[in-house]
Formats: C-alpha cells, structure tokens, sequence
C-alpha cells in the first residue's frame, strides 16, 4: 500500500513538470486522538495562471497528491494516500522577492490502509475524505519555497456509522525546484 501511494504521487509530480513544474512538501502532524502522529510527503503543482486576480490578492489553485504515515501507540500503524484540490488566496507583500501570505482550504479524498486507530477508535471505512484549512508564508525567487500550518479533519461523510473521523494539526515545507 506504501509503495503504491508513493508511487502515485511521483507519478502525479512527474506528470506537474510538464505543467508549471512540481513541488514536493515534507509534512509532519499530529492529533490529540490517541496520540497519533504524521510524517508524509506530498507531490504538488500550481496552475500558472491566478483562477482570480484582484487588487491585492489572488487565487491559485493547487493539485496535491499525498502519500503519509501515521505513527500509532498500541496499534498497527497505517497509511493514508489520496489527492485535495487546494484554493489558495494569496497577498504578495511588499518589497517583492516572491513573499506572500495565504490562506487555504481543500477537500479531498483519502484511502486508509486500515481503519483501527486504536482500541476504542476506529474509522469505519478506509476511504475518506479530508478537510483542511490552513495559512502560511512564501518567500524565494518566484515563491519558490513554503512554510504553513494546517487544520486537518479526516471522515466519511456518514458513509458509514459510527463515523467518528479524526482531527490533526499539521505543519508543513514545500520547495518548488
């Protein structure tokens, strides 16, 4: 299952470079469920051009390819790989050299390689989908390099009962090459 989600995001990030070119994201989070923790990698290109473009700010859009670990105390630990669809809206800041601030928001879908969590929490299917609200900083030639903070909530949508779904906070790095 590893050697597939990560197979699919280079696969994705190999097909970006003949778009706008890809970046690669480290991401790292946590949840209070269970003491679960996340390190990952996500394969990731930007449409060139602004979806809308405004005085100050803009709006991109993103395609994220994700293939991440979690780390699961007392239990088996597990894979989630999927793909988010990511709005971006952005305010360069002054000065130039690529900074900028952004907020953004996404919903995806992920593929679970199991669903125990732990003893007492289970996901009550393998496939998922992801919400995430964020922020960050870009900074470099052309923004060529990304530090942000996210808000993950993870659940089927009542798919299936129970649906308890999980929540992480996720801290992440992306370099464009």
């Amino acid at each position: 299952m590893l050697r597939a989600g990560l197979a699919a995001a280079l696969g994705l990030g190999a097909m970006s470079s003949q778009a706008a070119g890809p970046d690669w994201t480290l991401v790292g989070g946590a949840s209070d469920e269970s003491s679960v923790k996340q390190v990952g990698v996500i394969a990731g290109w930007t449409r060139p051009e602004p979806l809308w473009q405004g005085d100050t700010w803009r709006l991109r859009l993103r395609h994220e390819a994700v293939a991440i670990g979690w780390h699961v105390p007392r239990a088996r630990d597990l894979i989630e790989v999927g793909y988010s669809p990511v709005f971006r809206l952005e305010r360069p800041l002054s000065g130039g050299g690529g900074r900028s601030f952004f907020f953004e928001g996404a919903i995806g879908v992920r593929l679970l390689s199991h669903t125990r969590v732990s003893q007492e929490h289970r996901m009550s299917t393998a496939f998922q989908f992801a919400d995430m609200l964020g922020l960050g900083m870009q900074w470099g030639r052309e923004g060529q390099s990304t530090l942000g903070l996210r808000v993950q909530h993870l659940s089927n949508l009542g798919i299936k009962k129970p649906n308890p779904g999980i929540n992480f906070l996720q801290l992440y790095y992306t370099h464009r090459f």
